[in-house]
């Protein structure tokens, strides 16, 4: 199995909850089912698993309850097991079929004192809609494809290497070279691999990248059958997927930010929001909105208006290439441009890390990648790197001279080593995940 930070998470809910369920959400194939049915089989004497979606009738049952009690009977017949508090988990999955599970959740986990974990996908679109939220009987947690540390993990590599590396970055010193090297190979594959659990598991099963891709093919079908299925007008779903399918020739262009023209030369923002909105619910897209001041709070100079797409999962974006990129992936080839790739897979691990994302864009300043707001008022700049002249960050630089704004710090993450020169921190790419929130 693969080892996922958010099992830690489920821990902490079943030893200090006290009458609250938990509900596990995150986009289509990131894991949720398979971490829970695990983190049940080791938790508990039995696991009362229930799917909406590949049981049906389910619905109509659960439905038809006339109380708790009643449910519970419900419940432990479609699960075919009884169903004990302290002993059980019961575990509802693909929660969105069943508009009425959250308001049942406060009786089953609350005055029945059972332990229910919740899921399902594609909870924060429009089509799902909740009577009562059982506000105090619902902890949330969101999951992420694996980020590069995890990824790193299902590799191979030890957890102790992996918090040597964390001490390297929080005292900025060289990571040794061996550790670089072999860090630095395992970033490029997972570029290509990226942190959908079924990808990961492939690749360390097999080495093969076609299957990876094919893998890849299948979630990117997924998602968009999604679209289809859950979409009902037929212009907003043609939006979506226009969308969708436009985010990684919009991000190989010299500027990344997201333009409408592209798509359409009289389409508007105020015209397709709903469709941006419904990927980024749908925990399909990471949005990037530019900040007009880079000071704290960000998200008073935000301008939604204006923004970068990033697909949720960097091996996504990189399987919508041409198949020739993956060599030179491989081959850490020097005359490929791998902004858009590198910058992808910052933005993923930055977003696992709770940060909202923003970048920076002023035409007598440039552009700076990412804009970042962590402990209690602190701004920090980021900038992304994939070739040798990391150095050059001109707007970096002019915004750090004009001396009308505070920074923590200013990052530059390269294919390199650690290095601090004039005040720029520069550190390796793979250590982005290692920034704390």
């Amino acid at each position: 199995m693969l080892k996922r930070r958010a099992y830690e998470q489920l821990t902490q809910w079943k030893q200090h909850k006290t009458q609250q369920g938990l509900l596990v959400t995150g986009a289509r194939q990131v894991g949720k089912t398979t971490l829970i049915r695990q983190f049940g089989n080791d938790h508990y004497e039995q696991l009362a698993e229930l799917n909406f979606i590949e049981t049906p009738p389910a619905v109509e049952v659960v439905n038809a309850a006339r109380d708790t009690d009643d449910l519970i009977m419900r419940l432990s017949v479609l699960c075919s097991c009884e169903i004990t508090p302290g002993k059980t988990l019961l575990f509802l999955d693909e929660i969105q079929a069943c508009q009425d599970t959250l308001t049942w959740l406060k009786f089953l986990s609350g005055a029945k004192g059972l332990d229910v974990i919740v899921s399902g996908s594609l909870l924060g679109i429009d089509g799902f809609n909740v009577r009562s939220i059982p506000v105090g009987f619902l902890q949330t947690i969101r999951m992420y494809p694996l980020d590069f540390f995890e990824f790193c993990h299902a590799c191979g590599m030890p957890g102790s290497t992996l918090d040597m590396v964390q001490e390297c970055f929080n005292k900025r010193t060289e990571v040794p070279d061996y550790l670089n090297d072999r860090l630095t190979d395992l970033w490029y594959k997972y570029l290509i691999v990226g942190g959908m659990p079924d990808a990961v598991q492939s690749f360390i099963d097999s080495s093969d990248v076609m299957k990876v891709r094919s893998i890849q093919q299948n979630i990117f079908d997924t998602y968009e059958y999604d679209i289809t299925k859950y979409v009902n007008n037929l212009v907003e779903r043609r939006y979506i997927k226009t969308i969708y399918e436009s985010i990684p020739s919009q991000l190989n262009a010299e500027n990344k930010r997201f333009k409408f023209s592209k798509l359409d030369k009289n389409a508007r923002f105020a015209h397709m929001q709903t469709s941006f909105d419904w990927l980024a619910n749908a925990g399909i897209v990471l949005p990037t909105s530019r900040v007009q001041d880079p000071e704290y709070p960000l998200l008073e100079h935000a301008d939604f208006n204006t923004f970068k797409l990033y697909l949720n999962d960097v091996g996504l974006l990189t399987s919508r290439l041409m198949r020739s990129v993956d060599l030179d992936i491989i081959n850490h080839r020097s005359n490929m441009n791998y902004g858009s790739i590198f910058e992808n897979a910052a933005a993923q691990e930055l977003f696992a890390r709770g940060f909202a994302l923003h970048y920076y864009n002023q035409n007598r300043i440039g552009e700076v990648d990412f804009v970042i707001q962590h402990g209690l008022d602190d701004v920090s700049l980021v900038e992304i790197k994939s070739g040798k002249d990391y150095t050059r960050h001109r707007a970096m630089n002019n915004l750090l001279k004009t001396g009308n704004y505070r920074f923590a710090h200013a990052y530059v993450f390269h294919d390199g080593n650690v290095e601090t020169v004039d005040g720029i921190e520069y550190l390796p790419i793979y250590t982005i995940g290692c920034l704390p929130n």
